[in-house]
């Protein structure tokens, strides 16, 4: 035998005493595993699989106190809500109000447009005794006509042209005509938020003459029907 060969069977030897070691010394050695050499403890590792399963599952129970619960003894009912929850995200403007704020402005004092559309708010509540936003809504709503008349001059004269608003166009000319019907008190000394307020209510009851000017609009439009397609 030479010498470069005895040296690479004494390395065998010694990982195989190693390995044997680490993996325990109550543990049988047969002669056919002695035979061969440091190959049996990889054969050893790769046949016990569940040991080494039972002691990575045990590791992490053992870094917990006694008296704590694990993760895997917690139960999962519920499940796990990552992130923001739409309940806990703030509430966004009403967009109803908002234009209802702008439309009170003057001079870009928007804090004064914003107390008074909260004393509107406030009265609506203490008259109705309701939520005032949703009757806000309803008012400016049924206030808010569907079309607009355009005057267009075709072959030397005058043509009525109906067309179609959008959703926010309607809602402005609704709170203008809504603020324009409320100007009919200013004389008797009550106040504009008062005067809005009594409005709103006068607009859910059917009797403001908001009304009466939807329904010549639309009276015109229907007349000048023809003039749509008009440009």
């Amino acid at each position: 035998m030479s010498f470069r060969s005895a040296v690479s069977l004494r390395r065998l030897a010694t990982s195989a005493a190693q390995a044997r070691a680490a993996i325990g010394p109550s543990a049988p050695v047969s002669a056919p595993e002695a035979g061969l050499g440091g190959f049996s403890t990889i054969r050893d590792l790769l046949a016990t699989p569940s040991s080494s399963s039972s002691s990575s599952s045990q590791t992490p129970a053992a870094a917990f106190p006694p008296g704590s619960t694990s993760p895997s003894q917690i139960p999962s009912d519920k499940p796990t809500i990552r992130g923001y929850s739409p309940t806990s995200l703030p509430p966004t403007v009403d967009p109803t109000l908002d234009l209802l704020t702008n439309c009170l402005m003057k001079d870009g004092k928007k804090s004064e447009a914003q107390k008074m559309v909260s004393s509107i708010l406030s009265l609506l509540h203490q008259a109705t005794n309701l939520p005032p936003q949703p009757l806000v809504r309803q008012a400016i709503l049924l206030s808010s006509p569907s079309i607009k008349i355009l005057s267009m001059r075709k072959s030397a004269k005058t043509v009525l042209a109906p067309r179609a608003l959008t959703e926010r166009q309607r809602s402005r000319q609704g709170v203008a005509w809504l603020l324009k019907a409320a100007e009919k008190g200013r004389k008797g000394g009550v106040s504009r938020d008062q005067r809005i307020a009594r409005e709103v209510l006068a607009v859910l009851e059917g009797n403001s003459d908001v009304f009466k000017w939807l329904e010549e609009r639309h009276k015109i439009a229907y007349l000048n029907r023809s003039n749509m397609t008009a440009r």
